[in-house]
């Protein structure tokens, strides 16, 4: 058994350094799945106004509101990452971009 913890180790070992990124394409690829949705959503509320209203509802949605999402939600994220013992960190990882592979699958069936 202690060649499992030892083979968990090294692959903490290596995707730790990189948490960060991780977060940041976790946090991305939620975005790319439910960012039309959004879209979507915010089209029907600003659909009744003016043509530079709408188009300064989406810029705002897109640059601020995407944006401050990523940044933020990446960082509450990986404060959350830290946290993970270091023999689970990788099943962590590999499981996350399982399930977000899942809801990605699964959330465009719908569409």
């Amino acid at each position: 058994m202690d060649w499992i913890t030892d083979l968990l180790l090294q692959a903490n070992s290596w995707l730790k350094p990189y948490s960060m990124q991780l977060s940041v394409a976790f946090v991305a690829t939620l975005l790319v799945i439910y960012g039309d949705a959004i879209n979507k959503t915010v089209r029907v509320f600003v659909k009744p106004y003016p043509f530079l209203v709408r188009i300064s509802a989406f810029v705002v949605l897109c640059t601020l509101g995407y944006g401050a999402l990523t940044v933020w939600g990446s960082g509450q994220l990986h404060q959350l990452m830290r946290q993970i013992p270091a023999t689970l960190f990788a099943p962590v990882v590999l499981v996350a971009f399982v399930i977000l592979g899942v809801l990605a699958e699964r959330f465009h069936k719908k569409s």
